[in-house]
């Protein structure tokens, strides 16, 4: 497809997502499968519908510099053209400046919007003359609307990070979470050790790195082209999940021949890492309310040639009798707001959520937990694990959870975080494990991670 086309592309991505509320790592798949896109126009696509959304409010700030009539409302549509332009300007440099100009003004002129094109052309002009007239807020009188602006995310959730983390510490998050995460993969041992996995891949000239934390399990992937197109994906040899992720199952860590239940496993990543830790030998209750994730996890298994997962659709927040005691390992991945992987899902923090949200999640997860612990063996283990770095779905949860089981007691993580050279922030709660995105590592995602055990 021509740029222009790919252009058009990107501007109706945008306008759904904000008018639909949707998801781009659910929009930008059926966009490529539904044009058939070549990996170069998805990469394109995918650089500035994320890079657009990543730095909205920055972008929107710039733009705001050079507007004549600041109290004019724009239409989404201009908005996004402007954001598309001044994105590419700033963080791309393959585009001439005159071709950015002129392509930016062909977007509003065939758009509902012809008549801003005067408008568009003048700002776009403004700022490729004068990049670096940029005024921003000032840092020690207006600390919040300075973050807010200059990393781009909203004040609620800046204020929030700077009462608990403080200045320094809430900038690095702003800034690590706005990086391109790296992306990894984890070999499946079933079909191969790691020194043959890399004889592969070199095979293949793809370059890649170790793992910092698993480093026989994961590599670092710099440059793989249509990797799910691969021989080596598609035979199962690997799959994409992220460290931290990885880190929960290892965490865990299950045992050949044991019984363990995941509460919420779809897509499946930390089903079947369970599955190859324990050398596909024993069994995994895949619990899943949503039957397209449920697919999901059946197909990843079927791919991996793990035949030691029961994938069951089914509410996990509703007792099953079917399960009392039976499980000798827990993993409870609960549903959080996600503010540890905004690098991969930026547009969380621009979703319509505050403490409503957060009670109604909190809700589910602590329901999550008790029903859990009904499943857990007499001196079973089980984990709690989100996604997020909010108190109330972490620490919170926990602390209500053992006040009314007083049967459970946190395990140690100490010897595990120093074998796998962890950083861990400290919540109040010594045993539990906080990944914080530039804080525990320059490429991790926010984590929690807290193990129990259920006396005997």
């Amino acid at each position: 497809m021509s740029l222009d086309q790919n252009r058009k592309l990107i501007l109706e991505i945008l306008n759904r997502m904000e008018r639909q509320n949707s998801y781009l790592n659910i929009l930008l798949p059926s966009y490529f499968s539904r044009y058939n896109l070549k990996s170069q126009d998805r990469a394109f696509l995918q650089e500035i519908s994320y890079g657009v959304t990543r730095f909205k409010k920055r972008l929107d700030w710039i733009i705001s510099q050079f507007l004549t009539q600041k109290s004019k409302k724009i239409p989404l549509t201009v908005q996004n053209i402007l954001r598309m332009g001044v994105y590419q300007f700033y963080y791309l440099d393959k585009i001439p400046d005159y071709a950015l100009a002129y392509e930016t003004v062909e977007l509003v002129k065939n758009s509902p919007y012809p008549d801003y094109s005067g408008m568009v052309n003048a700002i776009i002009r403004n700022v490729i003359r004068k990049p670096n007239e940029i005024s921003w807020p000032e840092l020690e009188r207006e600390p919040v609307k300075y973050i807010s602006v200059f990393y781009s995310f909203p004040e609620w959730l800046v204020e929030r990070w700077l009462n608990r983390f403080g200045l320094e510490l809430c900038q690095k998050i702003c800034q690590a979470s706005n990086t391109i995460p790296a992306l990894t993969v984890r070999i499946n041992p079933l079909k191969a050790d790691m020194t043959q996995f890399k004889e592969k891949l070199t095979e293949l000239k793809v370059i890649f790195q170790e793992s910092l934390f698993l480093p026989t399990q994961a590599l670092i992937i710099k440059d793989f082209p249509e990797m799910t197109k691969s021989l080596l994906f598609q035979k199962g040899y690997f799959s994409i999940q992220d460290e931290s992720s990885m880190l929960a199952s290892e965490f865990l860590a299950p045992l050949p021949g044991e019984t363990v239940i995941d509460m919420c496993s779809g897509p499946g990543g930390k089903a079947t890492h369970m599955a190859q830790l324990m050398q596909n030998k024993g069994k995994i209750i895949a619990l899943e309310i949503k039957k397209a994730r449920l697919v999901m996890v059946k197909e990843e298994a079927k791919r991996l040639d793990i035949n030691i997962i029961l994938s069951v659709l089914k509410d996990s927040c509703k007792l099953n009798e079917e399960y009392l005691e039976k499980a000798d390992k827990i993993l409870v991945d609960v549903p959080c707001s996600g503010t540890g992987v905004i690098r991969k899902k930026p547009d969380i923090k621009w979703k319509q959520w505050g403490l409503n949200h957060l009670n109604e999640l909190n809700k589910v997860q602590a329901t999550l937990l008790d029903t859990a612990a009904h499943y857990l063996k007499p001196g079973g283990e089980i984990l709690y694990t989100t996604c997020s770095m909010e108190k109330e779905e972490n620490e919170d949860i926990i602390r209500i959870f053992l006040k009314k089981n007083t049967n459970f007691v946190i395990q140690e993580s100490l010897p595990f975080s120093r074998k796998r050279g962890i950083v861990s922030y400290n919540t109040g709660i010594k045993e539990a494990i906080q990944l914080i995105p530039g804080y525990s590592g320059a490429d991790i995602d926010g984590f929690y991670m807290l193990k129990m055990r259920k006396k005997k």
